[in-house]
């Protein structure tokens, strides 16, 4: 999948106007703060209709706009279709999400384009709290199977209600024996999540290690376990166990969203002892890892992010990463140092030169 254009409405500081890409390569310069990776945001915006730096939407906004715009033209096996989001942002919030002018569920519009997207930002996935971890194992098992975003939707809605349900047990409003019913309708709509998290993680893991140990990156003993409540009989139990603890506290302290991904380096975490360079090689090899898993369930080539790689990376196993990319592999990237887009000038790519949020100048190596 290729990502021939994009076209941007009060998205950050990018100026209105069509920006073309390179099918292979395309190199964002610029000084900093004239929007390099508000150009990766937007991508990354228009395939998922999030960002890959923070969970606040009304910050993509052109200060002062209550609506926001990203739409693209996407090539597939040799067939071009258009993709839009939009959001509102005002009295009424409103996502609209478009495939070829027509109107797309979330589980379904994020088929059209998959992106992976490297930042330092991703640092989170190591040494931020574990709701940061849970989303890095979501967004790689919707990249694979999008009806896992159903999955979720549906645990979501099941966890609200219950949760209502134990804070009107708890103030005499209902009585305890209707978490009956609720406990078994929590526990089937949890059970699909465990299994989901549980399999790619150590699908992931196993890429993971397998790709380290090929570069001989000097971490080697870095290893990731997902922790859950278990399957349905091991939930139900712990549910049991915790039901008066549940109705004191007046929310659920059992399930998928207190699950945990655990990062441990010979028996100690992650963020405790790998440097702030470590952790970015480490999230870097992450994200090969999630490519590798996807190319292998799908066949296909995602876009790949990399904004702001910098001189905390190894250089030498950068290249050979890139190098390695399957050629089918559409790549973004941007650096305050431009040695480390050397890898992808040697081949064929674009120089996209970004000034105030406009594209300025553009050159091409065929």
């Amino acid at each position: 999948m290729i990502l021939a254009r994009i076209a941007t409405e009060h998205f950050r500081n990018l100026a209105p106007g069509a920006i073309e890409f390179h099918p292979a390569a395309n190199l964002i310069v610029g000084r900093n703060g004239q929007g390099k990776t508000n150009l990766l945001e937007a991508i990354y915006f228009l395939a998922t209709s999030k960002s890959f730096r923070t969970t606040r939407l009304a910050s993509l906004f052109r200060f002062g706009a209550t609506t926001l715009f990203a739409g693209g033209a996407v090539v597939r096996d040799g067939l071009e279709r258009s993709i839009s989001a939009g959001l509102e942002w005002g009295e009424t919030r409103k996502r609209v999400l478009l495939v070829n002018g027509e109107r797309a569920a979330l589980s379904a519009y994020v088929t059209a384009l998959t992106v992976f997207a490297y930042s330092s930002a991703r640092l989170a996935i190591l040494r931020g709290a574990p709701e940061e971890r849970r989303r890095f194992l979501d967004r790689g098992i919707a990249s694979v199977d999008p009806s896992y975003l159903d999955t979720l939707a549906r645990y979501g809605r099941v966890l609200r209600q219950r949760n209502a349900l134990l804070q009107r047990i708890a103030t005499g409003e209902a009585t305890t024996s209707s978490l009956d019913l609720w406990d078994e309708e929590f526990v089937s709509a949890a059970a699909p999540v465990h299994r989901a998290r549980a399999a790619y993680a150590t699908e992931l893991a196993a890429t993971f290690g397998t790709i380290v140990a090929e570069h001989g990156y000097h971490v080697g003993g870095m290893t990731m376990t997902y922790r859950g409540a278990g399957d349905e009989e091991a939930l139900r139990a712990k549910l049991s166990q915790l039901r008066r603890a549940e109705i004191r506290a007046r929310t659920s302290l059992a399930g998928p969203q207190r699950d945990t991904l655990e990062f441990l380096v010979d028996g100690r975490a992650a963020e405790e002892v790998l440097s702030g360079g470590e952790m970015k090689m480490i999230v870097l090899f992450l994200k090969f890892a999630k490519i590798a898993l996807y190319r292998s369930r799908t066949g296909e080539s995602p876009l790949f992010l990399l904004d702001d790689l910098d001189a905390e990376l190894d250089h030498d196993i950068l290249q050979r990463l890139l190098l390695r990319l399957p050629p089918a592999t559409q790549v973004f990237a941007t650096s305050a140092k431009e040695r480390f887009l050397q890898g992808l000038e040697a081949g064929p790519h674009r120089r996209l030169v970004i000034e105030s949020g406009r594209v300025t100048a553009r050159s091409d190596l065929p």
